[in-house]
C-alpha cells in the first residue's frame, strides 16, 4: 500500500488490478484508514483519469451484490443530488416517478460535510428499517415502485466504508471518488437510467457552471462504460431549498410538496428532474403526468406504502422540538445568504449532522427560513427559526447562521434555480 501511495502522489496511473486490490484490501480491513486516507488525499490533489475510475468504480460494484430487475416491465431509473442544504427532493421525487410507472430502487448516503443526507431524515420516521437486505429491498421494489435504503454490507459496502473516511478526511470533492461512490451504488441497484442533479453556489461541494460540467460529462463517460444512460441537470444552490433544512421538519416538507402544498422553488426543482426522468422512462407529456399523480393522491401514497413497508408509521411522525431561537434582521436591507454552508454547518451544531462517524443525531434538529434571499427586511423582522432538543448546542448554532448571512444596502444577486 505504501508504493501505491507514493505512486499516485507522483501522479502516475494505476493498473485495473491496483485499484481492485486498494478497495478490496480496505473492505477487508487489511489495509488500516490512515493508509486509506493517505491514497485518498493523493486521489484528490492528483486525479484518476477515465480508466482508471472506471475500474474504481467497478472494484466499489464487485466489492458486494449486484441487483437485477430485468424482468419488470416498467423502466428502473433513479435520481442523485450531489447534495446541499435542504434538498430534499429525492424523498419527493421517487414517490413522483413510482406513481407515473416507473421502478425506483434508490440507495442514498448519509450526511456528507455540511450537506445534509436522505438516509438520516428517513431515519427520522420512527421505526424506519433503512437497511432492508437486498431481495427485500429488491421485493418492495417490485410490489411498491420504490424503496430508499441506505448502504448494506451487502451492496457497495467498500463505497459504504469509504464514504465515511472522505468525509473525515476533508476528500470530498474529488471528481473521480464522486464519480465512483455515486455510480457504484446506482449500478449495482439495477437501475438502466439516471438523472444526476448537480448543485451549484456557496452551499454546493460545485462552486461554478464550468465544474459542475466537467463532473456531469465525466459521469455520462463512466455510465456509458456501464451501459447506464446518465443525464444530468445544473441546479442552484445559493441558498437552502424550501422553507426547511434538517431532519424531521424535511420529512414533514416532503409531505406537504408530495400533497401540492410545497414552497414554489421545491415543485419547480421537481417538474425539471422529473421531466428528464421520465423522458428516459419513455413517458409523453410528464409534466402533466407530474401534476395528475400529486393531484389524485398515488403520489404520497407512494411514499406512505413504503415507509409502511419498512416498518414505519407515518402517523407517529411527531415534530415538537424542546428548543427553539428566532434569528431577527438587525437592520433594513435586502437578506443575502452569501453562505449557505455555513447554514448547513449550523444544522451540524444544532445536532442534525455528525462531527465524528458515531455522532448521536437529534432528528428535531433543523432551521425554518421565515425570508429568502433578496427580501426586503426591516429591522427586527424575523428571517428564521432556528430549533432542536438540546438547549446547549442552539447558542452555538445561532452565532454560525447569523455569520453566513448578510443584511444589505442594495438587492443582491439574483439565482436561477435551473442552469
Amino acid at each position: 500500500m505504501y508504493e501505491l501511495i507514493k505512486k499516485k502522489q507522483l501522479n502516475s496511473i494505476h493498473s485495473n488490478e491496483e485499484i481492485k486490490s486498494i478497495v478490496e484490501n480496505y473492505t477487508l480491513n487489511k489495509t488500516p484508514d490512515y493508509q486509506m486516507a493517505a491514497w485518498l488525499m493523493a486521489i484528490y490533489l492528483n486525479g484518476m483519469n477515465i480508466k482508471e475510475t472506471i475500474s474504481y468504480t467497478d472494484a466499489l460494484i464487485n466489492s458486494g451484490e449486484k441487483i437485477n430487475f430485468d424482468h419488470l416491465d416498467g423502466r428502473v431509473i433513479d435520481k442523485h443530488s450531489t447534495g446541499g442544504v435542504g434538498d430534499k427532493i429525492s424523498l419527493i421525487l421517487g414517490p413522483i416517478l413510482a406513481a407515473c410507472g416507473c421502478y425506483i430502487p434508490m440507495i442514498v448516503g448519509r450526511g456528507l460535510g455540511h450537506t445534509g443526507g436522505t438516509l438520516d431524515k428517513l431515519e427520522s420516521i420512527p421505526n424506519y428499517n433503512a437497511f432492508l437486505d437486498a431481495k427485500n429491498f429488491k421485493k418492495v421494489v417490485e410490489k411498491n415502485g420504490l424503496s430508499i435504503i441506505g448502504q448494506t454490507k451487502q451492496i457497495c459496502p467498500a463505497d459504504k466504508k469509504i464514504y465515511a473516511l472522505r468525509d473525515l478526511t476533508a476528500t470530498i470533492e474529488s471528481v473521480p471518488l464522486i464519480c465512483g461512490s455515486i455510480l457504484s451504488k446506482k449500478i449495482a441497484e439495477g437501475i438502466s437510467g439516471l438523472v444526476l442533479d448537480i448543485k451549484i453556489g456557496n452551499g454546493a461541494f460545485m462552486k461554478n457552471k464550468t465544474e459542475a460540467n466537467v463532473l456531469g460529462q465525466y459521469l455520462e463517460k463512466i455510465g456509458r462504460g456501464f451501459n447506464l444512460d446518465v443525464q444530468y441537470a445544473i441546479t442552484d444552490m445559493n441558498q437552502p431549498l424550501g422553507k426547511y433544512s434538517g431532519l424531521m421538519c424535511e420529512i414533514i416538507e416532503s409531505i406537504e410538496t408530495l400533497k401540492g402544498n410545497g414552497p414554489n422553488d421545491l415543485l419547480e426543482l421537481t417538474y425539471h428532474l422529473g421531466k428528464k426522468c421520465l423522458k428516459i422512462a419513455g413517458v409523453s407529456n410528464p409534466i402533466d403526468k407530474i401534476k395528475e399523480v400529486i393531484s389524485n393522491g398515488t403520489a404520497y401514497e407512494k411514499f406512505d406504502k413504503m415507509v409502511s413497508y419498512h416498518g414505519g408509521n407515518m402517523s407517529n411522525v411527531k415534530f415538537k422540538p424542546k428548543c427553539k431561537r428566532l434569528i431577527r434582521s438587525n437592520r433594513n436591507g435586502y437578506l443575502n445568504y452569501f453562505n449557505t454552508k455555513g447554514i448547513g454547518m449550523s444544522i451540524i451544531e444544532l445536532g442534525g449532522g455528525r462531527k465524528k462517524i458515531n455522532d448521536t443525531i437529534d432528528y428535531q434538529a433543523g432551521i425554518k427560513l421565515i425570508k429568502k434571499h433578496s427580501d426586503y427586511v426591516y429591522k427586527k423582522d424575523v428571517i428564521a427559526e432556528i430549533f432542536c432538543s438540546n438547549e446547549k448546542n442552539i447558542e452555538n448554532a445561532k452565532i454560525i447562521f447569523e455569520k453566513s448571512i448578510k443584511i444589505v444596502d442594495e438587492s443582491p444577486k439574483q439565482y436561477k434555480l435551473v442552469y
